[in-house]
């Protein structure tokens, strides 16, 4: 067997020991960077506290009663979907509307969530959260009613309302101004509206999202005549002072807001839902 040179394999060793040399000193290859953590919610966290709920439910499509009297409406599906994102669990009683706030304050509920409209003579008792949603008071009669075509109609007519809302506030302002002749007030809008329907009254003052729940419920025999007149907002309501819940609904609603949940709920209920 020919033999190499000396020389010749002391230059391949010289080689071979560069090369196991230069491979041990190259850097490793750069890792791709990790996805961003993902940031902490901004909802605080209620630690799977129960949250006692209190609600009219005659008051559709907001809460009402479902076939087998389960309290159901955009309302309801607006409190679970926030305590969903602040951790807390719901136990949701309907009340009458003339004892729910003084039962709140009492604390027989920590939350009251019922179509209420923001106010600040409310706002001295109780504290709200941001609005969820803004609405506007509306004349609401019957389909086949042509003297009324708006608020400013209805003079020398009687209306109906429900005791204590923001709707009752207006009717009593108009009679004052000698603008409506007489007001009855009932304990809900559903007998409000069956005043209405059995011509006990010419109209009902109600909210705008109302009227269109009765409207639905009532098919072919009422009409909103005219415009809207007020514009207010809707809020949850909870204890003067409470902080805690009231910033954790703050901030669950800040999220449904952001990611379309509350636009998803108008839809479900004011745009899709038919009362069965």
């Amino acid at each position: 067997m020919r033999r190499f040179p000396r020389s010749v394999l002391y230059a391949g060793l010289v080689a071979l020991i560069v090369v196991f040399v230069l491979a041990g000193c190259q850097r490793p290859q750069a890792q791709q960077p990790a996805a961003p953590a993902k940031p902490a919610s901004q909802v605080p966290d209620l630690g799977g506290k129960t949250i006692r709920v209190a609600t009219d439910a005659t008051y559709p499509p907001f809460e009402m009663l479902d076939a087998s009297k389960t309290i159901v409406g955009y309302d309801i599906d607006l409190i679970n979907d926030i305590c969903q994102l602040a951790n807390c669990k719901l136990d949701i009683k309907s009340a009458a509307w003339d004892g729910i706030f003084p039962a709140l304050q009492k604390g027989d509920y920590d939350t009251v969530i019922s179509g209420v409209t923001i106010t600040a003579e409310r706002a001295k008792t109780m504290d709200f959260t941001d609005a969820y949603m803004d609405v506007g008071q509306v004349v609401l009669v019957r389909a086949d009613e042509t003297r009324i075509n708006g608020v400013s109609d209805l003079a020398g007519k009687s209306v109906a309302v429900q005791r204590g809302t923001t709707n009752d506030e207006s009717a009593t302002k108009f009679q004052k101004e000698k603008k409506l002749k007489t007001v009855k007030r009932f304990p809900t809008f559903d007998l409000a509206v069956k005043a209405l329907l059995n011509k006990d009254v010419d109209a009902v003052i109600i909210d705008n999202t109302a009227a269109s729940g009765y409207m639905g419920t009532n098919p072919d025999k009422l009409k909103v005549a005219g415009d809207k007149f007020t514009s207010e907002g809707l809020g949850i309501v909870v204890r003067k002072g409470d902080k805690d819940l009231q910033s954790a609904y703050d901030a669950a609603l800040k999220v449904l807001k952001e990611n379309g949940s509350l636009e998803n709920l108008y839809q479900k209920w004011f745009v899709e839902w038919k009362p069965s």
